[in-house]
């Protein structure tokens, strides 16, 4: 298997996967902490409930995107010890991959006229 059979099992990736590597990319953190990243830098637009979250964070930890980091030493112990989260190398590179893709199909969409400049709907087009 090559390296872009191997990318093109995780290319597209679901929104809600692609945005947990994007919450890990400069910084490690727990899941309660991602769900909360992800939402306020969507703005809402996306919250994910904890079953979801962790069943993807499951999922890619299993595919070698995302590791347990090490405990902080610092963090105060008041009950059992949060599994923090970083990205890999290798999540790094599918994350990159999933931008250049979203990046394709944005100058497709802006090719084909879709959206004026602010991204509003062209004239004639239907709002979601």
């Amino acid at each position: 298997m090559t390296h872009t059979d191997d990318l093109d099992r995780h290319v597209p990736l679901a929104p809600h996967s692609f945005q947990i590597l994007l919450s890990l990319l400069d910084q490690e953190l727990h899941g309660y902490s991602i769900i909360k990243d992800i939402e306020a830098r969507t703005g809402g637009e996306m919250v994910l409930g904890t079953s979801t979250a962790y069943a993807a964070i499951k999922r890619m930890v299993e595919n070698r995107l995302l590791e347990e980091a090490p405990p902080d030493p610092h963090e105060p112990s008041g009950g059992p010890q949060r599994k923090v989260y970083r990205i890999t190398e290798w999540g790094r590179e599918v994350a990159r991959a999933e931008g250049l893709r979203i990046t394709r199909l944005e100058r497709m969409v802006a090719e084909k006229g879709l959206l004026d400049r602010s991204g509003v709907p062209a004239p004639g087009e239907v709002a979601p």
